[in-house]
């Protein structure tokens, strides 16, 4: 056939894909069209995530996508779901594509989200956690639904104060939406109480962070809209004012509130979007009291009773302030003094513990010794009449004898790093294993060449462990990855490697394979 042809009939399929890919492309999901491939890096988290707020459409399909080249998993991706269902600011077009009536997608996200929250993958993964919680609380809140929204805020709060100190602006900045439900819900003196220890407690921080400038601008939004829908607007300008105060600050110094968190704008451009946004709304704010404010009089009685009522307002926040800080003393004082409790009796059980430990040693090294004496006094007495000792290194004799006898002998060492859980110790040594079994270095360096393939000690040992890993990964889908990790003797982070090294995957995506599979 001419080159002439086959160049031909190359184009020719060329253009006769182009134009199936083209009829086939305009489905309303990611997957009507060509399949996608792994190597499409267009179908990510991120991908989605970056467009969500203003074209949820296309987002959901890039996770529809992703779903089906494997870059997220179905769970994962339902949780992305209610994330862009309750988040996105083109409500009506995700109503339209759910075909319900309007805020429909509220209804649709907290379906998702209570079902996700009874899902066994939450139980290992408390960042999912967290941000399904974060969902629940955003629909409730958005539909009012005061009982919801007050219990999703206290379940909030507990998961992210089981994170540590570095999910602290995370807990205040929901202690605060717990606040400002208990105002809807007719509880003010307690709501406002909270809010005053939150705003309190994060005016006390120094450092400057941004996830701490975030937590304080919403702590004080919330307080805001409280006193703005008790039309207590004289209230609201120092509120106002100080939000107004942290966003020039950090405009003028953005490199000082760099944290790192996934909050923090990551460009100036988003870092604008988002000064903006808070400004744009305070501004409005105050627009809004200066109004309502200006019908009670000439222009001059108003700003002198505006003036008058700010000041007041700011001596009442300062010293609701001064009072949360007070309580949030005692309030630590008393966590201090629990504390100290605990740690004393702590000490004096484990005061307890290690004396009967040494007196348990101290009999067990008399009984020894009491053995070894009679040992000795037995041998002592064969030699004075004239009998053979029985020999006491079974282990040397067999490590200098043929094939049959080191193969035995690593057996019975392999058998007993196994059975004993030798591997668990994080320390062990190729020494502890010699000294274990009375033998010399080099005897164990040559069975483990013979009978291991020629691993290295560590290699030898970390091979036992990943064998009893991926076994717990399998057998017992409850426990952690971390606790999987310190039982067969390695760190999380040094175990996740040994697992990409040898089978390309996590722990994590491991366990998920075997439980799909």
């Amino acid at each position: 056939m001419s080159n002439t042809s086959l160049t031909f009939r190359f184009l020719l399929y060329t253009a006769l894909l182009i134009l199936a890919g083209s009829c086939t492309g305009n489905g309303k999901h990611a997957g009507n069209g060509r399949t996608p491939q792994p190597s499409d890096t267009l179908y990510t988290e991120q991908a989605a995530m970056e467009v969500y707020a203003y074209q949820p459409e296309r987002a959901l399909q890039i996770i529809d996508s992703a779903v089906i080249v494997g870059n997220i998993s179905k769970v994962w991706a339902d949780g992305l779901r209610a994330r862009i269902y309750s988040w996105t600011l083109m409500g009506q077009t995700v109503d339209s594509l759910l075909g319900g009536p309007e805020d429909v997608r509220f209804d649709s996200a907290r379906v998702i989200g209570e079902r996700l929250l009874v899902h066994d993958s939450l139980k290992t993964n408390i960042g999912m956690h967290q941000d399904v919680l974060e969902v629940l609380v955003c629909v409730a809140r958005r539909q009012q639904d005061t009982a919801r929204w007050l219990r999703r805020s206290q379940e909030l709060v507990e998961v992210c104060r089981q994170q540590g100190e570095d999910a602290e602006p995370e807990a205040l900045r929901t202690e605060a939406e717990v606040g400002a439900v208990l105002c809807a819900m007719g509880q003010r003196e307690r709501g406002m109480a909270q809010l005053d220890s939150v705003i309190a407690i994060l005016d006390s921080r120094e450092h400057r962070q941004f996830n701490w400038l975030d937590a304080t601008i919403i702590a004080l939004k919330r307080k805001i809209s409280v006193l703005t829908n008790e039309e207590k607007y004289v209230e609201t300008l120092p509120l106002a004012r100080r939000i107004i105060d942290r966003l020039n600050d950090y405009e003028q110094h953005p490199q000082d509130y760099h944290d790192g968190t996934y909050r923090e704008p990551q460009n100036a451009t988003e870092r604008a979007d988002y000064i903006n946004f808070y400004r744009t709304q305070m501004q409005s704010r105050l627009t809004a009291a200066y109004a309502a404010l200006g019908e009670q009089g000439s222009m001059e009685d108003v700003y002198e009773q505006i003036e008058r009522s700010v000041r007041d307002a700011e001596a009442r926040e300062h010293k609701a302030r001064y009072h949360a800080l007070e309580l949030q003393m005692l309030r630590q004082q008393a966590e201090s003094r629990s504390k100290m409790m605990t740690v004393v009796a702590v000490v004096s059980v484990i005061s307890l513990l290690l004396i009967l430990f040494f007196a348990t040693y101290v009999y067990f090294q008399s009984r020894r010794i009491k053995l070894k004496n009679q040992v000795l006094i037995r041998q002592i007495n064969q030699s004075l009449s004239k009998e053979p000792a029985p020999s006491s290194e079974p282990l040397m004799a067999a490590s200098s004898g043929d094939a049959d006898d080191t193969t035995a002998l690593f057996t019975t060492i392999d058998r007993c790093i196994r059975s004993e859980r030798l591997y668990a110790n994080a320390n062990i040594q190729r020494q502890d294993v010699c000294d274990r079994f009375n033998i010399r270095r080099e005897v164990l360096n040559q069975l483990l060449a013979t009978h291991a393939d020629g691993l290295s000690f560590p290699a030898y040992i970390n091979g036992i462990r990943l064998t009893e890993a991926c076994r717990l990964l399998k057998d017992e889908p409850t426990k952690t990855v971390v606790a999987i990790a310190n039982e067969v003797g390695l760190s999380p982070r040094y175990l996740r490697r040994l697992f990409v090294e040898q089978y390309g995957v996590t722990p994590t995506e491991f366990r998920e394979q075997r439980e799909q599979s």
